[in-house]
């Protein structure tokens, strides 16, 4: 059951916001990254059906209501212990500001007994609940949002500051999912990716690209603006605690934001896995110590520990950052969320994460709760390993995760250059760069103060170039989803071949039509191929994020290569552009776009009234 309230109504399928049938999700002079279907013939052997996850082993003796711990008096009279319940005691779970490493917890006092509700003046507990001889017969976690009263003097005061210097200031709700492509995205979570296309009106940056091999190398320049090695940061530095950078957080923490961080998955958390993550408390709400302390309560999990007593991790997370959201609705905020657990090891788990996703967005939408916020919901990088993987397809896709951005409708419509700006970088080279330069952007609206980073991202509220490049924002080949345009030489046996393919669609178009020629190939004018680098072909693995890091090639992959062609024919001398798909694997090919007469057909078509026949049509006399 879902954590949030909301209405029931029907979805709609995701619409396309294109006429025309695009060939590439960037199309650019200087970068062409191809499309592909989700299920592309070459990969369906890969794909396994997703499932749904039920977390339904363990009844609920106790839920959160505000502020409040109550007792659920139907669990209990439900189950085997309806007869012997006595009562309920919590323990806070605690972790000071600072802290003596970052996997520190402790628990304090035990609170008074209760037997129905009772008032909880703590972030974090673990309840405990016991029969009529004393023993324990049932443990659960749980979290509550309030406000404190020391940060919220603090924060009043700085953000009075900061809204005389700006001219407009929203709020900031950023939500990463692992381990998630763009294309997995569309198979696997199609609810989501329905709801925030037809309801939030979301920007679809299609050609977002990570720019190195992990997690954490791909959330530094996210929320710090620079590749590790710029920052500076190595492996040297892996027991030194990430407390002193100045993360994006700090940035809006500093201008009077409350601010949240949160992740589930502690062992491997961003800046945890093989590092000293943080010694002080990063925001002023901080779920790490309450996140320990769950995953060691192993008894309580179940589901490949996806679930812990009857919800699921992730909606644990999603949970708290929604009660956050709602708390601080009317103040300024910053939420940074990163759930990793449930679709961190296979494609088809992105399944189960579909429902919990779905219904978040949809009670954030619902409750009003984004009419004030940037809403900014991601992944790092998709798939890493796996059999999908190995294919031309499967090393697109974890190079391209999804990153969707959604805004207030009141925002976009006083603000159109940045709407449109946004329309047009959907299909542009986009990196995590360009998100701290658009996090900073908001922060400092309206004002030239920005934190001085480097030249390597631009704000997503400005148009990005269209003659941009994987070198100049420093992607390395591997990483670099482009492909590159090779011209052809006119003696090239394919493009006879290719220009004929497109001569016989044009005739199969025109078979109904009887006034209209049939044409014949006169010349091929230009051809050209469009390849993927070959250090993504023969990409095998990376290892170290900084030193002594070593990139494995092994054989080439199999791809697919996209030929653009410009054919005149005969009789009329019209000219027409197509782009062919060649599948190098099974040796076959199919035209790939709308085949766009480029020349004008002045009178040579009046025979036919049809508009989309006209540009083909040489009317015979």
């Amino acid at each position: 059951m879902s954590p949030y309230p909301h209405k029931n109504y029907h979805e709609e399928n995701p619409s396309t916001k294109l006429n025309s049938r695009p060939v590439f999700l960037v199309d650019t002079p200087t970068c062409k990254i191809p499309l592909f279907s989700p299920f592309d013939i070459s990969i369906v052997q890969f794909l396994k059906p997703g499932k749904k996850i039920s977390c339904n082993k363990f009844l609920p003796y106790t839920y959160e209501d505000g502020t409040i711990l109550r007792v659920n008096w139907t669990a209990i009279h439900q189950s085997r212990h309806k007869d012997t319940f006595k009562h309920c005691r919590y323990q806070p779970i605690i972790r000071p500001y600072e802290a003596e490493h970052h996997n520190y917890f402790d628990y304090g006092d035990y609170s008074e007994k209760f037997y129905s509700y009772i008032e909880v003046p703590y972030e974090f507990v673990r309840v405990r609940c016991y029969n009529r001889a004393n023993g324990k017969m049932y443990t659960n976690y749980h979290q509550f949002i309030y406000r404190k009263n020391d940060i919220e003097k603090v924060k009043s005061t700085a953000f009075e500051k900061h809204r005389a210097k700006v001219s407009e200031t929203l709020n900031v709700l950023m939500v990463g999912v692992d381990s998630i492509s763009r294309l997995n995205f569309q198979r696997y979570m199609r609810k989501t990716n329905a709801f925030l296309t037809n309801r939030l009106n979301a920007f679809d940056m299609m050609g977002y690209n990570k720019v190195a091999d992990n997690t954490f190398v791909n959330i530094v320049p996210m929320t710090l603006g620079k590749f590790l090695e710029d920052v500076p940061w190595n492996e040297s530095l892996s027991d030194i605690p990430f407390d002193n950078y100045n993360f994006i957080w700090k940035m809006f923490s500093d201008s009077g934001y409350r601010t949240l961080y949160a992740e589930d998955a502690p062992k491997i958390a961003i800046f945890d896995y093989l590092k000293a993550g943080f010694h002080k408390a990063p925001a002023d709400y901080f779920n790490r110590h309450f996140s320990i302390a769950m995953t060691k309560d192993k008894q309580l999990w179940y589901n490949e520990h996806n679930c812990l007593v009857n919800r699921l991790e992730t909606d644990v997370i999603l949970n708290y950052t929604f009660q956050f959201a709602s708390i601080m609705q009317k103040n300024p905020y910053f939420a940074f969320a990163f759930i990793t657990g449930l679709t961190h090891d296979s494609t088809e788990s992105a399944a189960m994460a579909d429902e919990s996703y779905f219904n978040y967005l949809k009670s954030l939408y619902e409750q009003h709760m984004l009419n004030n916020t940037l809403l900014i919901f991601y992944s790092d990088h998709g798939m890493r390993f796996g059999k999908l993987r190995e294919t031309y397809i499967g090393k697109l896709e974890e190079r391209l995760p999804f990153l969707f951005i959604v805004l207030p409708e009141w925002f976009r419509k006083k603000y159109p250059v940045i709407s449109q700006s946004l329309q047009i970088n959907e299909r542009r080279l986009i990196t995590p760069f360009d998100i701290y330069e658009t996090l900073q952007n908001v922060l400092f609206f309206g004002t030239d103060q920005r934190e001085q980073s480097s030249s390597r991202g631009i704000s997503l509220f400005q148009e990005v170039s269209d003659e941009r490049t994987c070198t100049e924002i420093g992607i390395l080949p591997h990483w670099c989803t482009c492909a590159k345009n090779v011209p052809l030489p006119p003696e090239d046996i394919k493009n006879r071949d290719f220009g004929e393919r497109i001569v016989t669609s044009i005739n199969q178009i025109l078979s109904t039509y009887v006034d209209c020629a049939r044409l014949t190939l006169e010349n091929v004018l230009s051809a050209s191929k469009i390849l993927p680098y070959d250090e993504i072909l023969r990409f095998r693995k990376s290892k170290n994020d900084v030193i002594n890091r070593k990139v494995t090639f092994g054989d080439k992959v199999n791809s697919f290569v996209h030929y653009q062609l410009i054919v005149q024919t005969s009789p009329g001398n019209g000219r027409f552009e197509a782009t062919i798909k060649y599948d190098e694997l099974h040796d076959s090919s199919k035209i790939a776009s709308d085949i766009s007469r480029i020349n004008l057909y002045g009178n040579q078509s009046n025979c036919v009234n049809d508009h989309s026949i006209k540009k083909y049509c040489f009317c015979n006399m």
